[in-house]
């Protein structure tokens, strides 16, 4: 039975009161005379006291609230409850291990795109069981913090830390808190065997404020966002209903690589016999043409000279894709044992044991066999091994000047240049407002490179990576493009397409999105990026730049955790997060000025930009 969190509660049977009551009855026993006292967490010591009451309150108006409420009507008291669960947490010091501090905070967000979420059991029933049961099928976190209810606690502190974060929820809006954790955090309650009064009301009290749960059939509310089950089977299949818990995504098989070719490991060393493909002559290149039918052709007999040319037939296709594809698919011979390889310089160089005789065709199938698994969209490719030193030599120059092309195609890319921009929601597992938007000229604030989410995009899926998706994203590849439109602003960077994307992709809650101005509607953050730029008055007005990793404070007393915690999973004017290769861009915070403007810098990045005048 699924009914939204805020039911009014009509039909809540005599019993189902007298559960409450004695579940908050125990409440009230378990904090007599506690004061409150801050948690781990220097910004939100008391996430669900600020997030009820706006402020933390006096704990005896908490008390005062529930004793009243406990006669009168203990359905108004769920959230004042969870008030008092805190105010026994706040008061057990072996607790605090369990609640994360504000930088592990941060990093358990960014860690649950990776999973299905976070899971906390209730009940007398031995939760090993249930953890291997759910986890042989799924990939749920469990938290845990003692007994049943101090697990709670501790789900319900990160859930509520979560919300005032990448959701920007005003303390004291249970309502807005409520949607936000239903909509878009991962939390869930599992309730296996009997769960006592003080568990039922608290579970209760859990769903008011948004969190989903799996009961037991005989659970005495039916109120509450939840699945009834009994069975340990019946509980595996329940904890993946709820459109808060994220999935990967169902994609077509992947073709496998053949079995000559290993899991990615380290190579036993071994002693070179012969090598193919390090002579001038010699040259590796993927490019862009018609193919029948995927093969393979062997022209000569092997010597040390070696070309290769892998023909693919897809589209675009364009330089980016090319270099990236050809790169990635070059890797896939340090799964092959007996075999060496380099790719630099426009080669493939493959040392062989002494005792390893690597027929020719399989370099061939092993390059298709790598581009097919990791670009499975790709499926026409054909391969030339070429020996014969007068095919070698008639095929010289045509390739070097492919190559060449290729390289100025790359160089010359901009904003303007190129057909569509790239999108990724990655992230936005976890933060639902973000999405990045990448170019030629803004590459992606994580450090990878611009080709690895584009070809992601064009011929791959993102389900290699582990991301898990919520509902606006289910069924969607987290690498995407999107077309760029009008031209709203050259100099913010601001494109009709991109904000209609935005739009699109983070469900209505960014509309407008400027690539390289931190004025009015700058790019969102996620949680993953190298530097965060920051507009500062100090020590003069302009941009601020610090680095993932520095310990210090700019000069206006901001710390790396103050600038994450302000830009971390949403739009935040006056910041953006940016690569280090965005430092190098030609359209580097080009509204502002560019370089110019940057008044201060941590010490990595000063060094890098100088001559310009960043400080220390």
């Amino acid at each position: 039975m699924h009914l939204h969190p805020d039911s009014d509660g009509n039909g809540v049977s005599q019993r189902a009161r007298e559960i409450l009551r004695s579940g908050f009855t125990e409440c009230l026993r378990m904090t007599e005379d506690m004061v409150f006292r801050a948690i781990v967490s220097e910004r939100y010591p008391l996430p669900l006291a600020q997030a009820v009451y706006g402020e933390v309150p006096d704990p005896e108006l908490v008390r005062r609230d529930v004793r009243e409420g406990i006669e009168a009507d203990p359905l108004c008291q769920l959230e004042s409850a969870l008030v008092l669960l805190e105010l026994y947490a706040c008061n057990q010091p072996a607790l605090f291990e369990s609640v994360p501090d504000d930088d592990a905070l941060l990093t358990q967000v960014f860690a649950s795109k990776r999973m299905n979420g976070w899971m906390v059991l209730l009940g007398d029933t031995k939760q090993e069981e249930i953890q291997r049961a759910v986890n042989a099928r799924w990939q749920f976190r469990f938290v845990g913090g003692g007994d049943g209810c101090s697990s709670l606690y501790v789900l319900l502190n990160m859930l509520a830390r979560y919300a005032f974060v990448y959701g920007r929820v005003p303390h004291g809006d249970t309502h807005l808190l409520g949607h936000f954790i239903e909509d878009y955090t991962s939390g869930l309650v599992v309730g296996y065997g009997r769960l006592n009064d003080l568990e039922l009301a608290l579970s209760l009290a859990a769903m008011r404020i948004g969190v989903p749960a799996v009961i037991p059939r005989d659970y005495p509310f039916p109120l509450g966002r939840h699945v009834r089950a009994d069975s340990l089977d019946e509980i595996v299949n329940a904890v993946a209903s709820f459109p808060s818990i994220r999935r990967l995504l169902d994609h077509p098989d992947i073709p496998p690589l053949p079995d000559y070719l290993k899991p990615e490991q380290t190579q036993p060393r071994f002693e070179i016999g012969k090598t193919w493909g390090n002579t001038p002559e010699s040259f590796y290149l993927l490019r862009k043409g018609r193919v029948e039918a995927s093969g393979v052709s062997i022209t000569g007999a092997p010597e040390s000279a070696m070309g290769i040319l892998l023909t693919v037939d897809a589209q675009p296709l364009d330089a980016f894709d090319r270099r990236y594809i050809e790169s990635r698919a070059a890797r896939v011979f340090s799964r092959m044992p007996g075999v060496s390889a380099s790719h630099a310089s426009g080669r493939l160089v493959l040392g062989m044991a002494r005792d390893f005789g690597l027929p020719p065709e399989r370099i061939g199938e092993s390059l298709i066999a790598a581009v097919r698994n990791e670009f499975p969209r790709i499926v026409k490719l054909y391969a030339e091994i070429i020996f014969d030193p007068e095919r070698l030599k008639a095929l010289a120059v045509e390739v070097a000047k492919e190559r060449s092309e290729r390289r100025q195609e790359i160089a010359a890319a901009t904003e303007e240049s190129i057909s569509a921009f790239v999108t990724c929601v990655g992230c936005s597992a976890f933060a639902p407002d973000h999405v990045c938007i990448l170019t030629p000229e803004r590459p992606p604030q994580c450090g990878r490179a611009y080709e690895f989410i584009k070809t992601g995009a064009l011929y791959g899926y993102d389900d290699m990576t582990n991301i898990h998706h919520r509902g606006l994203h289910s069924g969607v590849n987290s690498f995407g493009t999107c077309s760029k439109q009008e031209l709203v602003d050259r100099s913010a960077g601001e494109w009709s397409g991109v904000n209609q994307a935005a739009a699109r992709l983070t469900g209505g809650r960014i509309t407008r999105v400027q690539l390289h101005s931190l004025h009015e509607a700058p790019h969102t953050g996620c949680g993953c990026f190298q530097l965060i730029l920051f507009k500062t008055e100090v020590p003069e007005p302009g941009i601020g730049i610090m680095e993932r990793g520095y310990q210090g404070q700019a000069p206006d007393g901001r710390t790396w955790r103050d600038l994450h915690y302000a830009l971390g999973g949403k739009q935040a004017p006056g910041l953006a997060g940016a690569a280090w290769s965005y430092l190098n861009s030609p359209k580097f915070l080009v509204a502002h000025g560019g370089r110019r403007s940057v008044v201060w810098a941590s010490p990595k990045v000063a060094a890098l930009l100088r001559p310009v005048g960043a400080g220390r």
